[in-house]
């Protein structure tokens, strides 16, 4: 049950700033389902890479990552590079953006 000083709360703020709340839920949600799904998995998925920036589009969060490649190579890690993020289905969607995000607009 939601407390009822944070439904107030909520009640009062305008569009773009519950767009970002639910982005943020939703990502809350995926790392624990996914902590829930695969004990030990989720953070190693995530040591992988370091998030640089976030920005957040209607229900796309777009995140700027250096990437470790998994393979022992000597240019570990790789990037910046640009993923968006959404939910799709009850699971959350990522799609390589590239070096560059061309500006978004905030909805």
């Amino acid at each position: 049950m939601i407390p009822r000083d944070v439904r107030d709360s909520l009640a009062k703020e305008d569009l773009p700033v519950l767009y970002e709340i639910r982005d943020f839920v939703a990502e809350l949600i995926s790392g624990k389902e996914m902590e829930k799904s695969r004990p030990g998995k989720a953070s190693d998925k995530r040591a992988c890479r370091e998030i640089l920036e976030e920005k957040h589009s209607n229900s796309i969060t777009y995140r700027l990552e250096r990437i470790a490649c998994g393979k022992n190579c000597k240019g570990c890690p790789h990037g910046p590079y640009w993923y968006g993020y959404w939910r799709e289905g009850g699971k959350t969607r990522s799609r390589y953006i590239g070096k560059k995000l061309k500006d978004i607009k905030k909805e």
